[in-house]
């Protein structure tokens, strides 16, 4: 029986390269990075798997047998996870302003695995991409942003893309939530709202979709590949380069990943391979005769057009739609969360917590707010035009003080009068309340 397992790392020891990063003229962080105008270098594998006796195809295949018989175990996994290159219109612009050494900037938006958990900032799936990019185009600038971000789903993605990724005018977005999300419609709902968001930016920027799985199985690639084939985009997906190999027992789950959700190093480094095949395959389609000219988006959504034109309100981000009254009790000089610095928080007896209030142009308001496993943080009372729309609980087991976010109401559009406060408890104690910002629409 073969072992893709042995041959794997069999060939991460013997076919490992040294890629170098973009030189001052080539590369650099658009995002809190000091990589602007350092040479770096990184040392990265190209992961072909070499042939072994007990890995030869059980029907005896030839020499002569078809291409894709010949490739290896490695390859064919590569190839499987490449499910479309898309429509090649925006993809083909980026690819020329790479081969023209115009200066371009590469996003990624998603959660840990983006981030870069358990790999660390060098050695995620986005900043081996990065580099791969920078070693094939040496003499291009590339600026590179990884808005990658622990535990959040694509709701949340969808109220700070423009913070995080719109603001920095990038030429090439890839969107990783497939494991962070659920499959109702909320998620339909605001996955297709962030990738329709990125697609009608001035600049026509080129997205991809990147679909992960976790040991569960769970991945929401089913519903957003529907948007991908809508919206012509290229895709990739983990588990089609995985669950073969699974289902055979030429590997393990814990041959790619040390916990339930994310890639190990090895894992990350299989990433870019299946990221960078994609590229390669679109820049021989490109070559072979690409269009620069981008097609109008689609009207008809795949889900709805419920979650478009989100704003992010906090202290630091205002809009026309959005007028703060008061913020009662809720302290507006120190910083919140980390990832969201400029929110409001309060710490007192609910009795005598003064609500906050203010006026939104929209129908539709989430709330964000920092969630935490203890049982001293409190609920948020909403009152939306006079009437009570719910109370948000804020502490919860699996909270790490991590972000999230709650639609609190959706309804006509409209200017609302919103009031948020302490929920009463019934022994009235000092409770905390950490409001990091709203998303309206």
């Amino acid at each position: 029986m073969k072992n893709l397992k042995i041959t794997l790392l069999a060939a991460l020891v013997l076919c490992a390269v040294a890629l170098t990063a973009c030189s001052n003229t080539g590369g650099s962080s658009a995002a809190d990075s000091a990589q602007s105008g350092e040479s770096q270098s990184s040392t990265v594998s190209s992961a072909v798997s070499e042939t072994s006796e007990s890995g030869s195809d059980s029907s005896g295949a030839s020499q002569d047998s078809t291409e894709q018989d010949n490739l290896s175990d490695y390859d064919k996994m590569v190839q499987r996870s490449l499910m479309s290159t898309g429509n090649l219109e925006r993809m083909t612009n980026f690819i020329n302003k790479l081969e023209n050494k115009e200066e371009v900037t590469i996003a990624f938006i998603g959660g840990s695995i983006t981030e870069g958990l358990t790999a660390g900032a060098e050695k995620c799936w986005a900043k081996l991409t990065y580099d791969y990019l920078c070693e094939k185009y040496p003499d291009t600038k590339i600026n590179y942003v990884n808005a990658g971000m622990s535990g959040t789903p694509s709701i949340l993605g969808n109220i700070r893309v423009q913070r995080d990724v719109l603001d920095y005018k990038p030429d090439l977005v890839f969107v990783e939530f497939a494991v962070n999300d659920g499959n109702d419609q909320l998620y339909k709902d605001s996955y297709e709202a962030l990738v329709r968001t990125i697609l009608s930016q001035e600049q026509n920027p080129a997205v991809a979709l990147y679909f992960t799985v976790i040991k569960s199985g769970h991945t929401c690639e089913s519903f957003m590949s529907q948007v991908g084939e809508a919206y012509g985009l290229p895709m990739v997906s983990l588990n089609n380069a995985l669950k073969p190999e699974f289902d055979s027992g030429a590997m393990t789950w814990e041959d790619y990943s040390d916990d339930e959700s994310h890639p190990n190093e090895w894992g990350h480094e299989m990433t870019r391979d299946l990221i960078v095949n994609m590229l390669e395959k679109v820049t021989e389609e490109v070559k072979a005769g690409g269009t620069t000219e981008v097609s109008p988006l689609p009207e008809a959504r795949v889900f709805s057009d419920r979650f478009e034109g989100m704003t992010l309100i906090d202290r630091a981000h205002e809009s026309d739609k959005f007028t703060m009254k008061s913020v009662g009790s809720f302290s507006t000089d120190q910083e919140t969360l980390a990832q969201f610095p400029d929110g409001w928080s309060v710490k007192m007896k609910p009795s005598e917590c003064e609500a906050m209030e203010f006026e939104f142009t929209g129908k539709n308001l989430f709330l964000i707010y920092r969630c935490v496993n203890s049982k001293k943080f409190g609920s948020a009372l909403f009152t939306v035009d006079g009437k009570e729309a719910g109370s948000f609980l804020t502490s919860a087991n699996d909270g790490w003080s991590n972000p999230v976010a709650k639609l609190v109401y959706s309804g006509d559009e409209g200017t609302h009068t919103v009031s948020v406060k302490l929920d009463s408890v019934e022994d009235d104690s000092s409770m905390y309340l950490e409001i990091l910002g709203f998303g309206i629409c």
